[in-house]
């Protein structure tokens, strides 16, 4: 497809100009490493190139790493929808206390596959509904950009931060409305004054082919993107079944579960009443298709997932009852 092509190409000058920052650098240092301005003009050269260097995805802090030997149910569930999705398999699983729905991601430098997995919905869903929560994270990780792209977006994301995000420092401004009061006109401007102004010239050089990349980047990809994730929920409804799908889609949206597992977190419920509760709220269709679905889930295998979850449960409901 001729606007993905080009979407590489615009990512490909992205990671082409962090490098040429850092190329700079060097050359300016190793021109001459006898002068000083030669090591502060070059480091500001790399200090820049380090800035726009692109990131690897991380796991969120909250998460909590799941080993297998203590989850061996949960890890064989997520491999085998894994493996209905097309997806790759999931070398590790966390759990999220807060975390509202799933996500199959490629994390740190080694771009290993984690799943991270909500608590508090999936506490909340039946079986099948579950395997539909597994089925719609590991189809999207199919829909990814990719490390060129992916990387490029990072690239661009800490430019616009660093350079647009934030605001005049009001704790700077007021030292210097300070010592205008005392000296009058006789104040000086501050170090603070003249870095802002050399960063303003930066933000000229560097933010502008940001902003023209980024608004590339985006309209070239809009398109097999939103294709991409078609095909993701179509994948999802081959293995979860479409009713399922269904289900989860408007329990996520509503998030109609989250009131009821306060409710019992602080009326201190056992996790096995609220978990018995949530199966009688949860009101799913009849899955009697005409299609079969590629993964499924028995009761029992839910029931030592949620088993090998109990104390995980117990410290995110406990989360919920401060939450309220």
């Amino acid at each position: 497809m001729l606007t993905k092509f080009a979407a590489y190409v615009v990512a490909i000058a992205v990671h082409a100009f962090t490098l040429a920052f850092a190329a700079l650098g060097l050359w300016t240092i190793l021109r001459n490493p006898a002068f000083l301005a030669n090591w502060l003009l070059g480091g500001v050269f790399l200090g820049l190139g380090f800035m726009l260097r692109p990131r690897a995805a991380r796991l969120s802090p909250a998460a909590e790493l799941l080993p297998r030997e203590t989850a061996p149910a949960l890890y064989a569930l997520a491999e085998r929808v894994a493996a209905a999705t097309g997806a790759p398999k999931p070398q590790a699983v966390a759990v999220h206390d807060q975390g509202l729905g799933a996500e199959l991601a490629r994390i740190g430098l080694r771009r290993r596959p984690v799943l991270t997995v909500g608590l508090p919905i999936w506490l909340a869903l039946a079986p099948a509904q579950r395997v539909a929560l597994l089925a719609v994270a590991c189809a999207n990780a199919r829909a990814e950009e990719g490390v060129i792209i992916g990387g490029a977006r990072t690239t661009l994301t800490e430019a616009r931060a660093a350079l647009f995000g934030g605001g005049e420092n009001s704790s700077r401004r007021r030292a210097h409305e300070d010592m205008a009061l005392t000296l009058g006109a006789w104040a000086p401007e501050t170090t603070y004054d003249a870095a802002g102004t050399f960063g303003r010239l930066v933000g000229w050089v560097v933010g502008w082919p940001a902003i023209v990349a980024g608004f590339l980047l985006d309209r070239l990809t809009r398109g097999w993107l939103a294709q991409e994730r078609a095909r993701a929920r179509e994948i999802a409804e081959q293995v979860a079944g479409p009713d399922a799908l269904a289900e989860l889609s408007e329990l996520a949206a509503s998030r109609r579960y989250l009131a009821p597992l306060q409710a019992a977190a602080l009326r201190g419920e056992d996790v096995s009443v609220i978990r018995r509760g949530a199966l009688d709220r949860a009101a799913l269709r009849d899955l009697d298709g005409p299609g079969p679905v590629a993964a499924t889930i028995e009761a029992g295998e839910s029931e030592r997932v949620d088993e090998e979850l109990k104390s995980r449960y117990a410290r995110m409901l406990r989360g919920l009852g401060l939450l309220s």
